[in-house]
Order: C-alpha cells, then structure tokens, then sequence
C-alpha cells in the first residue's frame, strides 16, 4: 500500500502536473511547487476527495489548509486526522 507522502505526490503529479523532481516532504507548496492560490484550492480538494468515504466525507477546514506550507504538513494533518498510509 502507497504510504501518504507517496499518495499525495500522486495527486500532485496526475493533477496538477507538479514536476516529481520538486516533490519532496520538506517542499514549499508555493517556493518549490510554484503552486498559486488556485492549484492549492485544487489540490486540497483533491485531497478531500480521494480520502472521503461513503457516507464520511473528509474536509479540511480553511483555516486548517491555510498553515500548510509543506508537502510533510499535509501529510503530519492526515496522519493527526486517523488516516493512515
């Protein structure tokens, strides 16, 4: 099974088209990613999508996914959230 991080690469990959030699635990969303506002409400609502559940959907509150900077961020919220690789 696909560990989170290498979930999450994937979803940066397939799409947003993030270049995978940027992708990193410790890369910035918007220094090394060079995502923009809209990549970052696309790819949090990928997030959501790919770990909801029917009848459980999965969200991540703005005020959560605004201090989110890093790749290892997003992955340290999930595993807090009980979602596992």
């Amino acid at each position: 099974m696909a560990s989170l991080f290498e979930k999450i690469k994937g979803i940066l990959l397939d799409e947003l088209g993030v270049d995978a030699v940027s992708i990193e635990p410790s890369a910035s969303f918007i220094a090394d990613l060079n995502m923009d506002p809209d990549d970052l409400a696309e790819f949090f609502t990928s997030i959501e999508d790919s770990f909801s559940k029917p009848g459980n959907k999965f969200e991540i509150p703005e005020k959560d996914a605004d201090n989110f900077i890093t790749v290892q961020d997003v992955v340290d919220y999930l595993q807090d959230a009980g979602i596992e690789d």
